[in-house]
């Protein structure tokens, strides 16, 4: 089984065809019901089954299927230390499974569609976007990446005296290398950074860090002695609040764009800014579901009443894909209630692609979900 990210999912996603399959397995005990992991992991199949018959035949979905009913993949998700989400298709990673490691609560749930549902895993990550920590002594100052809900280290630079005993650097010089590396190492993200160590450390790293996603609030105490789950720990209790005040600052954002009039709520007006590359923030409802299809040429929409067949995907998370694909971001929130009853909003640079002949004739109007 491979590890992926959203990226993963979205590239898969423009190049490969249906069938594709993503199973959600929760491992939290206050959602679980009686069964055990096999049960749950056997009834998902059954549903996939069940909605893969329902376009193909019963020789195809058992060829189809065979790779996920083998007990090793079980073993596999049972070991894991937290949710997960498994991917499958025939086109997918050489032929292997991919999964997705999920840090928040989650309800099993099986989608058997032409392409990967992401909207779901895009709501999952919000508060485990990843992020940096920074932790300094005077010997070393390693940097560790958030992953998938586990620390990995991704550079060190160390402090220490050659063999003869001589060239360890003073304190300041040492400092000002590590954080000209460091400068350049964050400039490629768009993580927030948070430093750790003692109190001197810390002072002088800010004053030479360069980084507008440098956290205000530090870990501060001796690194050396911190296990890697503790400082984890740390860090989420820091950065809780600023994701929350990030989600606020979107919705305000939100608000400012439609006093504006650069916001705009039609599904096919949404499809056709999204087609074109307008959107720079989409907002999506993360528990409704709009099913039917996307023209991606041309953003022309069919909508069904409910999924009839795996062909049917939820648009609204094609359109999460199609603004991701074109370098705009996307926001999946909880409430209806900031959306006047619709279930999308995007904010568009400008509304120039929206009226020309066929939008003017009246063809892309539809009444607002």
């Amino acid at each position: 089984m491979r590890e992926l990210t959203i990226r993963d999912l979205n590239a898969l996603n423009v190049g490969s065809k249906g069938p594709m399959i993503s199973l959600y397995l929760s491992k939290d005990v206050a959602i679980l019901d009686q069964k055990s992991m096999k049960e749950r992991w056997k009834d998902l199949l059954l549903k996939a089954e069940l909605y893969l018959l329902k376009d193909y035949t019963r020789s195809f979905v058992d060829a189809f299927m065979e790779k996920l009913w083998n007990e090793k993949y079980l073993d596999k998700v049972e070991a894991m230390d937290r949710g997960v989400v498994v991917f499958y298709s025939e086109e997918g990673f050489d032929g292997d499974l991919g999964y997705i490691r999920v840090q928040s609560s989650i309800n099993d749930l099986v989608v058997v569609a032409d392409s990967y549902h992401i909207k779901p895993l895009i709501r999952i990550k919000n508060n485990v976007r990843g992020f940096f920590i920074v932790t300094m002594s005077s010997r070393a100052i390693n940097v560790l990446i958030e992953n998938s809900g586990h620390l990995v280290k991704l550079d060190s630079y160390r402090n220490e005296p050659g063999i003869d005993g001589k060239n360890k650097k003073d304190g300041k010089e040492f400092f000002l290398n590590a954080s000209q590396e460091l400068n350049k190492l964050f400039a490629a993200y768009r993580l927030p950074i948070v430093l750790a160590g003692v109190k001197d450390h810390i002072g002088h790293m800010k004053k030479l860090l360069n980084q507008s996603m440098l956290m205000n609030e530090s870990i501060v105490g001796n690194v050396e002695k911190m296990k890697a789950a503790e400082l984890q720990e740390r860090v989420y209790n820091i950065l809780t609040p600023y994701y929350e005040q990030q989600e606020l600052g979107a919705l305000t954002e939100l608000e400012l764009a439609m006093n504006r009039d650069r916001a705009i709520t039609y599904l096919e007006d949404i499809a056709i800014s999204a087609v074109y590359g307008k959107i720079t923030k989409l907002f999506v409802v993360e528990n409704r579901y709009v099913w039917g299809s996307i023209n991606r040429q041309t953003g022309e929409i069919f909508i069904e009443p409910k999924q009839i067949n795996s062909h049917d995907d939820d648009v609204l998370d094609d359109l999460c894909q199609m603004v991701l694909a074109k370098g705009g971001e996307v926001v999946v929130v909880k409430e209806i209630n900031h959306f006047k009853g619709h279930y999308a909003v995007a904010i568009v640079t400008d509304r120039s692609h929206l009226y020309d002949g066929a939008y003017e004739s009246g063809n892309f109007q539809a009444s607002g979900l």
